[in-house]
């Protein structure tokens, strides 16, 4: 009868878990009006565009790119499952927000079902609270952005390599391409999986590898947009990653370098507290480790070292690590009675949770001003796209200075083309001069601003932010420019014919 008591007890305290971790995050969510990422713009933009157009159709928004010749929807599945939420709602960004709950209680549920395979219930549900700790976990999990499902996709696939399911692990890669750019690091966990079962087990289940190769190379030609995919897995899985380590004349987004070591050790306390934690088990009780452990934690450490080149790995450390975490304490259980495991870990347990969200305090105030700083200035932004939809002409090409313009323009002025969107390596690859004279106009080194944007990029509207030395020479000049609307954030301008 107790037992059945504190099974009874374990599963309400998961299913609370559960519960919290989905209401908090949406109720984040619907807090603020706007989207918390500017890509999750361009997201359901695409979806409505696949949701009007079908699969295949001319991106002509972004002029000056790889879109225009070759668009590839390297996002495509995600696309696809965000479309029923446009019929929920006509109102494009509440879809998107309903679409972001969506994709979090899918990887909630996935997340639970994979750490149920190694602890019980109630540790489950103390683990899975673990990465809200994390900023950098927290944000992304507020983003409409594939890699979301890319993680759901990451986990599943890296359980069953380790439980030898071949036939699954197939289904899952040739699904994966048409999820996100990052399918290929499946092949590399299948290997890092099959070496790790050689040194454990002297064994070599290559079904495994064969499943995936053939998988990710099948899911590579059935996309949509085959052959252009191959194109943007080229940019965004080579060129990105060069351009980031040589720090070339690409400008990538903030999120593909690495903050100070010190804000990466505040951030992620709860994974390097941890890490420390198990070496010191290890050490004092001389756990033996298990096969799946060991491949949970090769896995992540292909991310935690990544971590320290690019910040946006973090997020999928404190979603492997975790894991890895959960199969180790399975681990250390085995070799011990149950219950006098249950009662000394109920102390353990206590001090570790507390110490963790105690120290990661700081995080939760970065997430609270990032969270304040993205939703003011996301909602000028979409004032400014409303002003264009309503004032410029249909069919213009519109001059903005930043990548992270486009998407807001695009999502609710969609009758206007732009130069280019989500990265820069799109117009940067084609035309490396040109982006290089975007470059200097929006940073204000052109002479004459107005010559180069009506000769050269053959615009008569644009947006310029106040932030950049642009802004103060359109300003400046009252012959060949005309400011047609301004808020906070920045103006749209109208190019005189003067010129």
């Amino acid at each position: 009868m107790g037992k059945i008591k504190d099974g009874i007890s374990h599963n309400l305290a998961l299913f609370i878990a559960v519960c919290f971790v989905v209401a908090y995050f949406a109720f984040l969510q619907f807090l603020s009006p706007a989207l918390y990422c500017p890509d999750s713009y361009y997201h359901i933009s695409v979806s409505r565009f696949i949701k009007d157009y079908g699969p295949r159709y001319d991106f002509h928004w972004a002029q000056i790119s790889t879109f225009k010749y070759a668009f590839s929807d390297k996002d495509f599945l995600f696309h696809v499952l965000s479309i029923p939420f446009l019929y929920l709602s006509k109102n494009i960004i509440f879809a998107g927000k309903l679409a972001v709950v969506f994709f979090n209680i899918f990887f909630v549920f996935s997340y639970v079902f994979i750490l149920r395979k190694y602890v019980q219930p109630f540790l489950a549900a103390c683990i899975l609270i673990l990465p809200l700790s994390s900023y950098l976990f927290s944000i992304y999990f507020l983003y409409l952005r594939s890699i979301t499902l890319a993680n759901i996709f990451m986990i599943f696939s890296i359980y069953f390599l380790i439980n030898k399911k071949w036939i699954t692990v197939f289904v899952l890669a040739l699904l994966y391409p048409l999820a996100h750019i990052s399918f290929f690091t499946v092949i590399i966990f299948a290997f890092i999986c099959e070496i790790i079962r050689y040194f454990c087990k002297k064994e070599f289940f290559s079904h495994n590898l064969y499943a995936v190769i053939l998988g990710s190379v099948l899911g590579c030609f059935i996309h949509p947009n085959c052959p252009n995919n191959l194109l943007s897995f080229y940019l965004n899985g080579f060129l990105v990653p060069l351009h980031t380590l040589n720090n070339t004349g690409a400008d990538l987004a903030r999120e593909l370098f690495s903050s100070p070591a010190r804000a990466i050790f505040i951030d992620n306390f709860a994974v390097f507290f941890t890490i420390n934690l198990v070496f010191w088990l290890l050490f004092c009780l001389k756990i033996n480790v298990s096969f799946s452990t060991l491949v949970w934690w090769g896995c992540t450490t292909i991310y935690l070292v990544l971590g320290f080149w690019s910040n946006r790995y973090w997020y999928q450390v404190n979603i492997l690590f975790f894991i890895f975490f959960a199969s180790f304490i399975k681990d250390w259980g085995i070799e011990k009675n149950r219950q006098n495991f249950s009662k000394r870990i109920n102390i353990l347990l206590v001090a570790y949770f507390a110490l963790i969200f105690i120290a990661s305090s700081a995080g939760f105030e970065d997430l609270k001003i990032s969270m304040r700083h993205k939703i003011a200035d996301h909602i000028y932004y979409e004032d400014i796209s409303r002003w264009m939809e309503k004032n410029i002409p249909a069919g213009e090409t519109i001059y903005h200075t930043a990548v992270s313009d486009s998407p807001f323009f695009i999502c609710l002025n969609p009758k206007n083309n732009y130069f280019v969107v989500l990265d820069p390596i799109y117009m940067y690859y084609p035309y490396p001069k040109i982006y290089a004279l975007y470059r200097d106009l929006g940073n204000g080194k052109v002479r004459v601003p107005a010559e180069v944007l009506r000769k050269v990029f053959n615009v008569g509207y644009g947006f310029v932010r106040k932030d950049r030395a642009l802004c103060g020479q359109i300003k400046n000049d009252h012959v060949n420019f005309k400011i047609l609307y301004e808020n906070e954030i920045g103006i749209v301008f109208k190019i005189n014919k003067t010129c």
